[in-house]
């Protein structure tokens, strides 16, 4: 074997004896649901999935129509959380275009696999009345 060859090849059994490896490596098991969500909750964290819904008041919109800031009451439905202001994503196919700061809304969200909370309907309950959200789907 050439020198250089030998020089290499001790560095890498020098490498993995190092780091306490016996040679047996496996990949990590794949999540389940969607493959390409590896943010996964350990533990006490929440789960995804999760629904609920509340009213508030629009602070501010994301400039893309992606994101909004809603001052919002309680939540009820699966998700357990006070009244506060927050930040949400927003799901593919919701509509901004009619919102702006200062509407009173209610929506729904659902809990993703990495925690955060995406709005999956939305109305505006000044236009249509308290209980909006569950005459429509969401704009």
């Amino acid at each position: 074997m050439p020198p250089r060859n030998l020089i290499l090849a001790s560095l890498l059994a020098l490498g993995l004896t190092a780091c306490g490896d016996d040679g047996d490596i496996t990949a990590p098991a794949a999540p389940e649901g969607n493959p390409t969500d590896t943010a996964r909750p350990q533990g006490d964290q929440p789960t995804a999935g999760r629904i609920g819904h509340a009213t508030g008041r629009i602070v501010s919109l994301g400039r893309d129509g992606n994101f909004l800031t809603i001052e919002h009451d309680e939540f009820e439905g699966d998700i357990a959380m006070g009244a506060m202001t927050m930040g949400f994503d927003i799901m593919g196919g919701v509509d901004l275009s009619r919102f702006s700061k200062g509407d009173e809304v209610a929506f729904r969200v659902k809990q993703g696999f990495d925690g955060t909370y995406r709005i999956m309907a939305i109305c505006d309950t000044a236009a249509h009345g308290a209980d909006c959200l569950s005459a429509k789907s969401g704009r």
